[in-house]
């Protein structure tokens, strides 16, 4: 149970630590929450494929 409850936690600070780096990826000292060149490249990138 305690191997469980350990693995959650993990799990738990994984997820939270990834939602933290991709709001924090863009341009330094950009302010702004969606980058909006990130969408644009991501959408060029989508195309492709």
């Amino acid at each position: 149970m305690t191997l469980a409850a350990i693995v959650l936690a993990v799990a738990a600070l994984s997820v939270w630590l990834d939602r933290h780096r991709d709001r924090t990826a863009g341009l330094a000292g950009s302010t702004d929450v969606n980058d909006r060149d990130r969408v644009r490249v991501h959408d060029e990138l989508r195309y492709l494929t």
